[in-house]
């Protein structure tokens, strides 16, 4: 009996000390916190806007025209907390947390999570034209970073928690369990294993449970049951999925612009989110749902109860909150995209909808149905998280029956961004710091390693007099198998291989000198160049040598990179990066058959 309760205890250990078992423990209590920094999140707004506005909201206050002053003083208070305490608390959230997954091994500085908290409550309760999902995203992310860093956990271990940590923000906020598991798939991981798919749907589900006791069960936007009137009614959606793609891509350029109009304003930085808090207030003064997250706006909008509501005042606010969206977080504030994506969305498709139903009232349905999938559609072009979107607005809304269009017009709305623009509102970010993401499931990591991260910097080179026994002997010691060759001022003239040196062989030229027999028609890359690029270059020309040179002088040879150095690379960043940026590298090399 005492060896079955040792064996069986044995065994109990084992589970626990399983990899599976501790990422779903540890996702539990991620999931607790990020459940309840979601709600803490949440209250910390409204107590905010209660100060901000006098009592009243950003909809209805007292303050008259000095309410052009409050999304400024907000502004102040962030622009101070971001420059002063974590830089990365700046802008909407989910670039950030992409960039840790794909460059740093899953980790994000704890601090972020405090920072990031009370700055985007700050800019969003003064009126800030932003999104608290984003910023919720950014929190429990930095949350889950930090107990997997704090447990010493691999680089993966770090991933997969921090995905469980954006997966309870996304859940709890918006009470949407399998969006949350579905975002942090499609835009974080870009992975589906059961390793990480477990911990994921446990955080989730833990952190939603938190958010139904204390906020109830009901769904982020409850609204009428809408229909799918008729099958001629799809024209319509692919037109108003053409139109989401379209506007998605204007949104993306317009807050990129505005970010890189206040990079070049020289003044300190944390004065550049008071003058867009002036913007916002002077626009938020004749428009004030422009001013916040915005949910009463877009919940009139579906319920087809907005006081106002017509074609051109929808387009205004459609319009309006790209502004002013741009405005907040292009000047240095603090929330998200996510939201405000939604709410555009819904104004173009409730504008949209008017229209349509004004012109075949007997073949549409009202705005309300056009306006919910406007939505997501939106959402769809801006993130290229097509699968979230649908799912999201979907468990938004629990409003099976207008399915069909919301699928259609979300895949359209994401060809359509597609087609109009290499990247996404999220990967934009990144792309300007070098580093490339794909929404393929199967990326290659080379496209995201930088050629001077990989390359040799301290290379072994000949002169234009190196003889050819002199460079077989070098070639003995150093195992090397050809070196750039430089002239007497240190410039790069030539390359020497080991086909160069075999021919010379063969023909018994031993005091030939390098110069001779070298090749002067040298291919080069550059320090900036992705692998990818490299690697490209090195196949078209068949050569397994690539000498790296100043991009301002060709002649300058900074380093040299071999079809070792990349392997070595991919090596490496196979143990930090999640499956989907892996390469088979030595599988590539003999699928195209480089020469020596």
């Amino acid at each position: 009996m005492n060896e079955t309760n040792k064996k069986t205890t044995e065994m109990i250990f084992k589970i626990i000390k399983h990899d599976y078992m501790v990422l779903s423990v540890l996702a539990l209590l991620v999931g607790i916190a990020g459940g309840f920094g979601a709600i803490i999140f949440r209250d910390l707004i409204l107590l905010l806007q209660h100060v901000f506005f006098n009592g009243g909201t950003p909809l209805n206050n007292t303050l008259g025209v000095l309410v052009v002053l409050v999304p400024a003083i907000g502004g102040l208070i962030v622009g101070l907390l971001v420059f002063f305490f974590a830089k990365e608390a700046k802008g909407h959230g989910v670039p950030e947390v992409m960039e840790a997954v794909a460059v740093r091994g899953g980790k994000i500085r704890p601090r972020v999570a405090v920072v990031k908290t009370i700055a985007s409550s700050v800019c969003i309760g003064s009126g800030g034209s932003t999104g608290r999902e984003g910023p919720i995203i950014q929190i429990g992310a930095a949350v889950g970073s930090a107990i997997g860093q704090l447990l010493s956990l691999p680089p993966g271990g770090v991933k997969i928690l921090l995905a469980c940590g954006a997966t309870a923000g996304i859940a709890a906020t918006f009470n949407t369990p399998i969006a949350g598991v579905i975002f942090a798939i499609e835009l974080i991981l870009f992975e589906l294993k059961t390793k990480s798919f477990i911990p994921l749907v446990i955080s989730s589900v833990t952190a939603t449970i938190i958010s139904r006791i204390f906020l109830g069960q009901e769904p982020a936007f409850p609204i009428p049951i809408y229909h799918f009137i008729s099958p001629y009614e799809l024209a319509f959606y692919l037109l108003l999925g053409l139109l989401a793609g379209i506007v998605a891509v204007f949104y993306i350029h317009v807050m990129y612009r505005t970010e890189q109009f206040f990079e070049k304003i020289r003044i300190q930085p944390y004065v550049k989110p008071v003058v867009g808090g002036l913007c916002i207030g002077a626009i938020g003064l004749f428009f004030p749902q422009l001013f916040g997250v915005g949910y009463e706006t877009m919940s009139g909008v579906l319920n087809e109860t907005l006081i106002g509501g017509s074609i051109v005042f929808l387009l205004i606010l459609c319009f309006g909150k790209i502004i002013a969206n741009a405005l907040t977080l292009g000047s240095g504030g603090s929330g998200g995209v996510f939201s405000p994506s939604l709410f555009i969305g819904a104004m173009l498709g409730g504008a949209f909808g008017i229209l349509v139903h004004a012109l075949y009232p007997g073949l549409t349905a009202t705005y309300g149905a056009y306006a919910l999938v406007g939505m997501a559609a939106v959402f769809a072009g801006m993130s290229r998280g097509t699968l979230s979107a649908i799912i999201i607005v979907f468990e938004m809304t629990l409003n099976y029956n207008i399915i069909l269009p919301l699928m259609f017009a979300c895949v359209v709305s994401d060809a359509v961004s597609t087609f109009l623009s290499k990247e996404t509102m999220y990967t934009k970010k990144l792309t300007m710091k070098g580093i490339t993401i794909s929404h393929d499931m199967e990326v290659e990591v080379l496209h995201s390693i930088l050629v001077k991260d990989a390359m040799v910097q301290h290379v072994v080179t000949v002169t234009e007099d190196t003889t050819v026994r002199d460079i077989v002997h070098l070639m003995q010691h150093t195992g090397h198998v050809g070196f750039p060759v430089l002239d007497n001022k240190q410039r790069l003239v030539g390359v020497i291989t080991q086909k160069d040196i075999r021919s010379a062989l063969l023909e018994e030229q031993y005091e030939v000198k390098s110069n001779e027999i070298m090749s002067t028609q040298v291919v080069v890359g550059y320090p900036n160049d992705t692998l990818h690029t490299a690697v490209d270059r090195m196949m078209q020309y068949g050569i397994s040598h690539l000498p790296i040179v100043d991009p301002s002088d060709t002649s300058h040879l900074v380093g040299l990179l071999t079809k070792a150095d990349v392997v070595t690379a991919h090596h490496q960043s196979s143990h930090s990066r999640p499956m989907h940026m892996r390469l088979n590298v030595h599988t590539f090399f003999r699928r195209n058959k480089y020469k020596k």
